[in-house]
């Protein structure tokens, strides 16, 4: 049981209490770790470790799922994910140990499922750059990262040495070609121009990218000329896969988000809170119309396989950016 305000036992000997770096409305503060490699107790996923080297995410993104996870550090308001950032100290002779047993299993580790590994902050505290270091170190490692900033290319050394030792996947994250929508909703990302220059310097390191186009936001990011386009440029930077997931809305993401629903795109409030009223995900004919022109776009463009849904997909909704999300 979580209690508001309150840390959980097993962190609060661990944060720091010092902020270390304070810009632009952000602090970042130490959090002692025992190791930046956890098994990721979900099932749905296909990864069975996770490594997250923050515990908030200054990227500021409208609708991320994980700002419940502050609640176990004390903070209660959601917002203070955005501006209260811990970054993971220690941890290194740990990590390795259990790197190692993780590559004799042959199984998987996301780097960057919870927080963006290369946020803003990342230029100056280097701790994806510390547990990549580490990485580089043992051979026949599966791993995938997550991001959506344009500090991996500081670390195109590192990834191209994984790469050769071990398997490695990047996943660039980018919704919208919309510049000035992309703002608005992720206030503190790289804008699309950037992301789309990230993944074709990838592709041409010989690095496997990846596109993630989560979360599609109904009436906001799921017109189809929209995607369209998005997909279209995505595919001309090289890149050959890619998987997409609609908003999953728990609280509370779900509270926040919809604040922001009311201030930004009024019209499209109701709907929300209808379609989001008994579930978390969005159900009903969502679901299957998008999948339909997910895959018409797929083959469109010339993506490889099928048209994926993230495991967290439940529910897209019409093709159409319609007020009701049936």
């Amino acid at each position: 049981m979580i209690l508001a305000g309150i840390p959980a036992p097993s962190m609060a000997p661990r944060l720091g209490r010092e902020v270390l770096r304070d810009r632009g409305g952000v602090e970042y503060r130490a959090l002692a770790t025992r190791s930046l490699v956890n098994r990721c107790v979900s099932k749905r996923m296909f990864f069975e470790w996770t490594a997250n080297p923050y515990r908030g995410c200054a990227m500021g993104c409208r609708y991320c799922y994980a700002t419940y996870t502050h609640e176990y550090l004390g903070v209660s308001d959601p917002e203070a994910f955005h501006t209260r950032v811990y970054f993971k100290t220690g941890g290194e002779e740990e990590t390795a140990r259990r790197l190692d047993a993780v590559r004799r299993r042959g199984e998987w580790i996301a780097l960057g499922t919870a927080t963006d590994p290369y946020q803003p902050g990342e230029s100056e505290l280097q701790v994806t750059r510390r547990f990549l270091e580490i990485c580089v170190q043992h051979r026949g490692l599966k791993l995938t990262i997550t991001t959506k900033g344009a500090g991996i290319l500081g670390d195109l050394d590192l990834l191209a040495r994984i790469h050769k030792r071990s398997s490695l996947r990047v996943h660039v994250s980018l919704i919208s070609p919309d510049a000035e929508l992309s703002r608005r909703l992720e206030p503190l990302a790289p804008p699309p121009v950037v992301r789309l220059e990230m993944m074709r310097r990838l592709v041409e390191s010989g690095i496997d990218v990846s596109h993630t186009l989560a979360p599609i936001l109904p009436g906001i990011t799921d017109a189809e000329d929209a995607l369209d386009e998005l997909l279209g440029r995505v595919r001309e930077a090289g890149v050959r896969v890619f998987t997409y997931t609609t908003l999953f809305l728990r609280s509370p993401t779900r509270e926040k988000y919809l604040r922001f629903v009311a201030t930004e795109f009024p019209r499209y409030l109701a709907a929300y809170q209808h379609a989001y009223a008994r579930s978390a995900y969005l159900g009903g004919t969502y679901r299957k119309r998008l999948r339909v022109l997910m895959e018409k776009l797929r083959v469109k463009h010339g993506f490889a396989g099928k048209a994926d849904a993230l495991p967290a997909e439940m529910g897209p909704r019409p093709v159409q950016q319609l007020g009701l999300f049936a």
